[in-house]
């Protein structure tokens, strides 16, 4: 597990890593469950290059991304469509609360970070308490049993999709490659 999760993501992200892009097929799932957003409050959990965040503000949400790496902050507020979207510096795991003006969001992601998060129990009672009434999390996240060997710590196992699962009054997967997107209600 990542002890410092601030300076191991700083480090990759400092260095110009890049991550798996946001595809058509994740954006035309997630606007599917989403539906146009209308002004309401969204979330985006460890945003990294923005790209999540600014396609929730292209569909009229009023986004919140949060990172906890600086380098992935400077490189999220340069890219294009950036001024639609507020982005701050937060660990979500952190004892202090991130520093949120809202608290209350009709949509929280986190795509492609919950296999890293360190008290899973915690992060998704942080993120019961972020949602607003009706509300949305969206998970996108690699499954252990469908990765090769060397990438299994980037998925989750059986065991931690249950825990995700589980407490929600709806849950819907999608599949995709070796990604399951996940939408979970209260």
């Amino acid at each position: 597990m990542i002890e410092n999760p601030t300076a191991y993501w700083e480090t990759l992200w400092a260095a110009g890593r890049q991550y798996r892009r946001l595809t058509d097929c994740e954006t035309t799932v997630l606007d599917r469950q989403t539906g146009p957003g209308d002004g309401r409050l969204a979330l985006d959990i460890a945003s990294g290059d923005g790209a999540l965040a600014r396609h929730l503000a292209s569909r009229g949400f009023k986004t919140t991304g949060v990172d906890c790496a600086p380098s992935a902050l400077a490189l999220a507020s340069t890219g294009p469509s950036s001024a639609a979207v507020t982005f701050c510096r937060a660990d979500i795991e952190s004892s202090q609360p991130p520093p949120l003006a809202e608290r209350a969001f009709a949509v929280v992601t986190a795509r492609l970070v919950y296999a890293f998060v360190k008290d899973k129990p915690a992060f998704l009672s942080r993120v019961r308490g972020l949602l607003a009434p009706g509300g949305l999390f969206w998970v996108v996240t690699p499954l252990t049993a469908r990765v090769p060997a060397h990438q299994a710590p980037t998925g989750i196992t059986a065991a931690e999709e249950e825990l995700l699962s589980s407490g929600w009054f709806a849950v819907r997967a999608t599949d995709m490659d070796y990604l399951r997107c996940f939408a979970l209600r209260p």
